[in-house]
């Protein structure tokens, strides 16, 4: 496989002058343009890639060796037809040359010249397509998907197709209401902020999408994104490797795009996750962010830098960082 750097369209989880981090509600209105000392991104709701063929075709390998990544309860399914047509139509929207939806008689034509696909189906039909609509377009879109419908006065995760989780299992959490998801993660409960994200969702109307950028570190230190629970034999030592060989340069940040959006027809939730990668060694050839995410990370308080999992090494790591940026 090709590796190709992320940094051109990395979303940038900082705001220029910040030098702290606590957990919040950040969010802002999606489909804009944010320009970047690499490059820029944002200004589409679905963003291919340079990769984009090779990012599908990874996760239709992990579906194939592993298809319980795909979960989604009974009733969720005309939630998911919703969700096809959404992402279709916005696709086609922002990649005319490469993407079309056209209408054709009761239902619709769908073309994916990347990827080879040309259909022909009904929207509500099961029989028109290969495979369930949550599936079927999951595999065409590089981004995590999860579908949050509202039930007993609390949202919960009700279908989902995840392959590039960080530490977390889809097949454990399905089902789950964003407190009990979000219920480890530090000062969200305790502050108030999940209580105040489902406030925000709830009020999400169909016209207007909004975006957060969200933060970690790798648990490898490779582009690998699928950390998820159901692969930790295969990843679980290779960052106490780095810390021991001191290979600060190959420490990742991860960054997650997140998409909120309100469905037009069944008023279900979507929350998709984009995942990108950026080793040290690249942040460095960017000092204002070198020196920015060195000011971060030292800063954090221990309970998060532990969540996070990055105490151990935070400290030799930045100082690797700002040296080697200098």
């Amino acid at each position: 496989m090709t590796v190709i750097s992320d940094l051109s369209y990395l979303p940038w989880p900082f705001l220029e002058g910040e030098n702290r981090f606590r957990y919040g509600v950040n969010v802002e209105p999606a489909r804009r343009r944010v320009d970047t000392f690499a490059g820029g991104w944002g200004e589409h709701i679905v963003d291919l890639g340079p990769d984009y063929v090779e990012m599908m075709a990874l996760r239709q390998g992990i579906l194939e060796r592993d298809p319980h990544r795909v979960r989604y309860l009974p009733h969720m399914t005309p939630a998911s037809w919703d969700l096809l047509m959404f992402y279709f139509r916005e696709m086609a929207a922002s990649y005319p040359d490469l993407m079309t939806l056209d209408r054709l008689g009761s239902g619709y034509r769908w073309r994916n010249q990347p990827l080879g696909i040309d259909c022909t189906f009904v929207p509500g039909d099961p029989e028109t397509l290969p495979e369930h609509p949550l599936v079927f377009v999951a595999c065409q879109i590089p981004d995590d998907v999860l579908l949050v419908t509202e039930r007993d006065g609390h949202l919960y995760f009700d279908a989902a197709v995840v392959t590039s989780s960080a530490d977390w299992s889809v097949k454990f959490d399905i089902g789950m209401s964003m407190h009990e998801i979000h219920r480890p993660v530090p000062g969200l409960t305790r502050d108030g902020v999940t209580d105040r994200a489902e406030q925000f969702l709830r009020r999400l109307t169909a016209d207007q999408p909004y975006r957060r950028v969200n933060w970690t570190f790798s648990a490898v230190g490779s582009r690998r994104r699928d950390t998820s629970l159901e692969t930790m034999p295969e990843w679980m030592d290779d960052i106490p490797r780095l810390m021991a060989e001191k290979d600060w340069g190959r420490i990742q940040l991860r960054i997650e795009l997140e998409h909120l959006i309100r469905l037009p027809t069944t008023g279900a939730i979507v929350f998709n996750i984009r995942t990108y990668m950026a080793p040290l060694a690249e942040i460095a050839a960017y000092p204002q962010w070198a020196y920015q995410l060195a000011d971060i990370v030292e800063e954090l308080p221990r309970e998060i830098a532990q969540y996070k999992g990055i105490d151990e090494y935070r400290m030799e790591a930045m100082a690797w960082l700002r040296e080697r940026a200098a």
